[in-house]
């Protein structure tokens, strides 16, 4: 059994696993398919282990980790990706100070949100 969820900032829709899936979602499944493995490989889904702790979900993930870090040369839809994906209010923090796209401003503000909110 697999865990899967959407890091994307919009619907994500598997064809060929009859799958459509809300930006956060995450769903179980029994085996990946070829959709399901493309779309893992580029990054608009990641694997979740149930069984481990919320805090370190994204920090054994080397991708996100370093592309987080300079979101200006991602797309505004890539980088509403990374920062949905990032469990770093500090991170957060350093790249709010540093934004200029306000679609971009509002996803890591909402994100700051919803960490601090699962901190309490």
């Amino acid at each position: 059994m697999l865990t899967i969820k959407n890091i994307r900032p919009g619907i994500l829709v598997i064809p060929d696993a009859g799958l459509k899936l809300k930006p956060g979602q995450a769903v179980d499944i029994e085996r990946a398919t070829q959709q399901i493995e493309s779309a893992l490989k580029k990054g608009y889904l990641t694997s979740v282990d149930p069984n481990e702790p919320a805090d370190q979900k994204n920090v054994k993930d080397p991708d996100t980790e370093s592309s987080a870090v300079d979101l200006s040369k991602l797309s505004a839809t890539e980088a509403i990706s990374r920062v949905n994906a990032e469990a770093d209010p500090d991170m957060l923090k350093g790249q709010l100070e540093t934004e200029k796209r306000r679609t971009v401003i509002d996803a890591l503000k909402n994100r700051l949100e919803d960490l601090q909110g699962a901190a309490h």
